[in-house]
């Protein structure tokens, strides 16, 4: 049954939010330039239900455009992505449905966000496969595609990072005896990440070189 806007009313002096008025009554607040782009006016008769889903339907479309606004600065992930359009007011209904048209347009794209994250973080603080794994799966990136890209890391690869690393980190305990030194040095990569098998392995290069 159709109803007649009979208020279109400012929240406040300077507020973009306007409240729509049907036979007297609120049914909803919405933006001012929402009433304007559908030609909502004073006097026009149409019924609430469209009114409500001409404003879900709205919610869809300025989700989706934040959303691709934010993908033009950088890669999100689905949680991040989740996170940032829950946090800006969004509800779960239109959230999810953003997301379905992001991964339909295949702007989400885990897999693309965990290789540039691999490789910044090669480049400026780098550390064990194991390490980047558990910091990938805390961004959001699933086990199965995190261990996917970090397949591409070869043992040789992962073996001379640590080799590297530890290197510059003995520099530390020259002051120290020996038996101290190991133990520190040992402790150093397995925080990092390093497995028994790759730090047994630096750990006899270094020892060699001495």
């Amino acid at each position: 049954m159709k109803g007649t806007i009979t208020d279109l009313r400012l929240e406040e002096e300077e507020s973009s939010s306007c409240t729509i008025y049907m036979n007297g009554r609120p049914v909803a607040t919405v933006d001012v330039e929402f009433t304007v782009k559908l030609g909502l006016r004073i006097g026009l008769e149409i019924e609430e239900v469209v009114i409500r889903k001409l404003i879900a339907a709205d919610e869809v479309v300025r989700a989706r455009d934040f959303a691709l606004g934010l993908l033009l600065d950088q890669i999100y992930t689905k949680p991040q992505m989740i996170d940032a359009l829950e946090k800006s007011g969004f509800c779960s209904h239109v959230v999810a449905k953003t997301i379905e048209n992001l991964e339909q347009l295949g702007k989400i794209r885990d897999e693309k966000y965990a290789k540039n994250w691999v490789k910044n973080r090669r480049s400026t603080r780098p550390t064990s496969r194991t390490a980047m794994r558990r910091e990938l799966t805390g961004h959001g990136v699933d086990r199965t595609t995190a261990d996917r890209v970090l397949a591409e890391i070869k043992d040789a690869d992962e073996t001379a990072l640590a080799l590297k690393l530890a290197v510059k980190q003995a520099g530390r305990y020259r002051m120290l005896s020996a038996h101290v030194a190991k133990r520190r040095l040992h402790a150093f990569l397995s925080r990092r990440g390093f497995d028994n098998e790759t730090i047994g392995q630096v750990m006899r290069q270094i020892l060699a070189k001495e």
